[in-house]
C-alpha cells in the first residue's frame, strides 16, 4: 500500500503542468515589450517616409524610446500578471503567460495599422495563441537566450540613438566658426510668437490691453503697423525668417523638410563666430526634423519624459485617444480637465533660455537665440487662466474646455455664438499670459544686462481665423487675418525710440536686417533689404510683399471649405493695395486705407482694372 501511494504521488507530480516563477514571467514580458516596441518603430518609420510621408512629430530619441515604450508596457503587464499568478496559480503555465503577454505586445503592433480596434484585437490573440504552443515548448531552452537576446536589443537601440544623436552635432556647421567677432557683439534674440494676428495686440490698437510690456518695449525701439509673414502656417514662415526666400524658393512643406539649398541666419552667424540656440514649443513644425534646427549649436525640441515614452506605445496611444472621444469616461478618469499635455508653456521657454545664458562656457561671446511660443496656438487654454485682465467669459465647465480642445477639428458651421465669444476671449486671455510671461524675460534679461547690448526682434509667425469670412484656424488662406503678424525691433543705440512704419514690410527682409544691424551687411548672402531703410529716411521704393500658401492645407479646420483647398494661393501687398488670386483663379482686390476690414472686392470696378492687370503682370499664373 506505502508503494502504491507513493506512485500515485509521483504520477501527480508528473502529471501537473509546469508553472513559472514571478522572475520568468517580468522576464518574458520585457522581452515581448522590447521586441514589440522594436517591431512599432520599423512600421512608424515604413509608415512615415514611404507609404504616407510626413513630419515624424517624435523626438529624435526615438530609436530608444519605441523599445523602450514596450518595455515598459508589456513588461508591467508582465508584472501584473505575475502577482496575480501567486494567487491563481494555473495561470503562470508557460502557455497561458505567452498567450497573454503576447497579445498585449502584438496588439501594440498591430494599433500601428489603419485597422479597426476589434480587428487589431482579434488577430493579436489568434497570433498569440498559435505563437504561444511553440514558445511554450521550447521555453526552457529559450530562458538563456531571452536574457541575453534582450540585453543585446536594448544595447543596440542605445547605440543607435546615440549614434542618431552625435551625427547631427558633429556635421553641424555654424557652432564655432572661424571669423570670431568682437567679444562686446551685439547679442540677437528673435522671439515667434506662434500664431498671434496683429490686430488682437493692443501694441497694435487693439481695445483690449492685451499685450501691456510689449507696449512699454515698444517705446524702446520700431514698431511696424503693417508686417506680413511670407506663408499663414508655421514651417515656412520660420524658414522664410532664417533664409530670407519667399516659400516657392524653399523645399518646406507640410510633409518635406528644409534641405541644404540656402543658408540659414544661424548657420551665417555661427561662421562669423555667434554662439546659438533655439528652444521651441511647436514641435510640430518647428522640431529638428523640419530642418529649422540648422546651424544652431544648441536646439530643444522635444522633451523625453514619461508621458513622451509611453506615447511612443500605440497601445498607449490609441488607449487615450478612447478615452478623450468619449468625456463621460475621460471625466471619470479624471483626464477632462488635461490642458495640453506636455507642451512647454512661456514660462518654461523663458526658464530654459536663461538658465542656458547663465551657463554658456564664454559669457563674452555673442549670441543668436531664438524662441518659439506656443500658448496662444489652439486649444487657446492659457496656462494661468487669470492670467491679464478678464477677457470677457473663461472656461469654466468640462464642456468649456472639451470645446476648446477639439476646436481645431469641430466642425464650426452652425456654431453657437457664446461658443465663438469663448474662443475668441481664450485668445485673447493667451495673448495676456503670452505677455505678462515676456514681461518677466525682458526684466530678467535687463538685470542680466543683456537687453542693452541686443538687437531683439519680436514676431509672429502667422495669425488666425476667429470667424472672420467663416473661417477658423490657419493655414487655410491669404487674408489679413493669417498674413497680418506683429513686428517690433528694439536696439539701443541702433533703431529709434517710439517709433512707428506704416509702409507695408515682409518678415522675408529679417535676415537681411539682423546682418545690417549686427554690421555684417557686407558678407550677408540674403535676398530682400534691411528694415533698416524704413526709418533712415531712404526714400526708395517699397517693394511688393508677397505671401504664399503652396499647397491645401493637409488638414484643414474648415471640413473642406478653405479657400487654400481649391490650391496654391498667392497675396500680394504694395503700398496701396492688396491683392489675392486662389488656386482656382479667383481674384480679389481690396484697398486697405479705406476698407481696412477688407470686406469689399474692387475686381470688376472699371476704375481699378488698371491696378488689376498691373498685378496680373507682376505676377503671371
Amino acid at each position: 500500500m506505502i508503494m502504491a501511494s507513493d506512485s500515485s504521488q509521483s504520477s501527480d507530480v508528473t502529471d501537473r503542468p509546469a508553472r513559472w516563477g514571478f522572475g520568468i514571467i517580468v522576464a518574458w514580458g520585457c522581452w515581448l515589450g522590447l521586441v514589440s516596441g522594436s517591431l512599432e518603430i520599423v512600421i512608424f518609420l515604413i509608415k512615415c517616409r514611404v507609404l504616407d510621408p510626413r513630419n515624424l512629430n517624435v523626438s529624435r530619441q526615438m530609436v530608444w524610446m519605441f523599445p523602450v515604450s514596450g518595455l515598459i508596457v508589456v513588461g508591467s503587464a508582465g508584472i501584473i500578471l505575475a502577482l496575480i499568478s501567486r494567487f491563481v496559480a494555473k495561470l503562470a503555465t508557460p502557455r497561458l503567460v505567452l498567450f497573454a503577454l503576447g497579445t498585449v505586445a502584438l496588439t501594440s503592433v498591430c494599433f500601428r495599422a489603419p485597422i479597426y480596434t476589434a480587428v487589431c484585437l482579434f488577430l493579436s490573440a489568434g497570433l498569440a495563441w498559435k505563437g504561444s504552443n511553440a514558445l511554450a515548448r521550447g521555453s526552457g531552452r529559450s530562458i538563456g537566450w531571452l536574457l541575453v537576446g534582450g540585453l543585446a536589443l536594448l544595447g543596440l537601440t542605445m547605440a543607435a540613438s546615440l549614434g542618431r544623436e552625435m551625427v547631427p552635432v558633429l556635421g553641424r556647421s555654424g557652432s564655432t566658426g572661424p571669423g570670431w567677432v568682437r567679444p562686446d557683439g551685439r547679442r540677437v534674440i528673435l522671439i515667434v510668437l506662434d500664431t498671434v494676428r496683429a490686430d488682437h495686440l493692443s501694441l497694435n490698437g487693439y481695445s483690449r490691453d492685451t499685450t501691456p510690456n510689449l507696449k512699454k518695449l515698444a517705446n524702446r525701439g520700431v514698431r511696424f503697423d503693417r508686417a506680413f509673414s511670407t506663408a499663414p502656417w508655421t514651417a515656412p514662415s520660420h524658414a522664410g525668417m532664417f533664409t530670407g526666400r519667399w516659400p516657392g524658393e524653399l523645399s518646406i512643406g507640410w510633409d518635406h523638410p528644409l534641405d541644404e539649398t540656402h543658408a540659414t541666419l544661424a548657420e551665417v552667424l555661427g561662421r562669423a563666430g555667434y554662439d546659438s540656440v533655439g528652444i521651441v514649443a511647436n514641435t510640430t513644425y518647428c522640431s529638428s526634423e523640419t530642418g529649422l534646427d540648422r546651424g544652431f549649436a544648441h536646439y530643444e525640441d522635444y522633451d523625453v519624459t514619461l508621458r513622451g515614452i509611453l506615447l511612443c506605445s500605440s497601445l498607449v496611444e490609441r488607449s487615450l485617444n478612447f478615452v478623450h472621444k468619449h468625456p463621460e469616461l475621460a471625466a471619470r478618469l479624471g483626464l477632462e480637465d488635461s490642458r495640453t499635455g506636455d507642451r512647454k508653456d512661456a514660462s518654461r521657454i523663458n526658464r530654459d533660455f536663461l538658465r542656458w545664458v547663465d551657463r554658456r562656457v564664454d559669457p563674452a561671446r555673442p549670441y543668436f537665440a531664438f524662441l518659439n511660443y506656443y500658448d496662444v496656438h489652439h486649444p487657446y487654454l492659457a496656462p494661468d487662466l487669470d492670467a491679464g485682465k478678464p477677457f470677457g467669459s473663461k472656461p469654466e465647465s468640462p464642456r468649456d474646455f472639451r470645446l476648446l480642445k477639439t476646436w481645431w477639428e469641430r466642425d464650426k458651421r452652425g456654431i453657437k455664438p457664446e461658443d465663438l465669444e469663448l474662443a475668441r476671449d481664450s485668445y485673447d486671455r493667451c495673448i495676456a499670459y503670452l505677455d505678462d510671461q515676456l514681461g518677466k524675460l525682458f526684466d530678467e534679461l535687463r538685470r542680466r544686462g543683456e537687453l542693452d547690448r541686443s538687437v531683439v526682434i519680436i514676431t509672429s509667425d502667422h495669425g488666425e481665423h476667429l470667424g472672420e469670412r467663416d473661417l477658423f484656424g490657419h493655414g487655410c488662406s491669404v487674408y489679413r487675418e493669417e498674413l497680418h503678424v506683429p513686428l517690433l525691433i528694439v536696439a539701443p543705440g541702433l533703431v529709434p525710440e517710439a517709433k512707428s512704419i506704416v509702409r507695408p514690410v515682409s518678415l522675408r527682409d529679417l535676415p537681411a536686417t539682423v546682418l545690417d544691424l549686427i554690421g555684417m551687411a557686407k558678407i550677408s548672402p540674403f535676398p530682400g533689404q534691411s528694415l533698416a531703410k524704413t526709418w533712415s529716411g531712404d526714400r526708395e521704393t517699397s517693394t511688393p510683399v508677397i505671401s504664399e500658401l503652396q499647397s491645401p492645407p493637409e488638414d484643414d479646420p474648415n471640413r473642406g471649405r478653405s479657400p487654400g483647398a481649391r490650391g496654391p494661393m498667392l497675396s500680394v501687398v504694395d503700398a496701396d493695395f492688396h491683392y489675392i488670386r486662389a488656386g482656382d483663379g479667383r481674384e480679389e482686390l481690396f484697398h486697405p486705407a479705406t476698407d481696412p476690414e477688407e470686406q469689399r472686392n474692387l475686381v470688376g470696378q472699371a476704375d481699378r482694372k488698371e491696378v488689376l492687370e498691373r498685378f496680373r503682370s507682376s505676377f503671371p499664373r
